[in-house]
């Protein structure tokens, strides 16, 4: 419960700092805030490896915040494509919501808390990753060396494909 007063507070503090930013940096900083609250839960499952996981609780902040991140990435995603952007960019959206969606239902399924440890060391990656690439979106970031996953579809010649998918 502590961690999620902390997580929460950190959230209010960021909002108040990009007040005036765009939908990418908002959604950067709320990346990085869940980032933080699943690296310290890695940490912690970490410390005790062979102990039975424990599931999310339904009233866990982090659980409805993961829900809340797939929704916004997806939101992200259609926001995109609706205005034309780039393709990889929609894709990319479009991943992190399925991935974050996926690794909510892997923290729950989890036998041990190692198990619970690596997937919220992913959760933490994925968070890096968007707090990274959100901030393209608004137009502050250049894409060019990022690796697009391999579900996204390549661009030629002006066209959308997806070979052998």
């Amino acid at each position: 419960m502590k961690s999620a007063l902390i997580a929460a507070t950190i959230a209010l503090i960021l909002s108040a700092g990009t007040a005036q930013a765009g939908p990418g940096s908002e959604f950067a900083a709320f990346a990085e805030t869940l980032g933080q609250t699943a690296q310290a839960r890695s940490r912690d499952a970490a410390s005790r490896p062979a102990a039975p996981a424990t599931p999310l609780d339904i009233e866990d902040p982090f659980s409805f915040e993961l829900e809340q991140f797939a929704l916004e990435a997806m939101l992200m995603s259609r926001r995109i494509d609706a205005a034309g952007g780039p393709v990889d960019l929609r894709c990319i959206f479009r991943g992190m919501s399925a991935d974050a969606a996926a690794r909510l239902d892997a923290l729950n399924a989890a036998e041990t808390a190692a198990e619970q440890a690596h997937i919220y060391a992913d959760l933490a990656a994925l968070m890096s990753d968007a707090s990274h690439i959100a901030p393209a979106v608004d137009g502050e970031t250049d894409l060019e060396d990022v690796d697009l996953p391999a579900s996204c579809p390549a661009i030629t010649g002006g066209q959308a494909s997806n070979p052998g998918r």
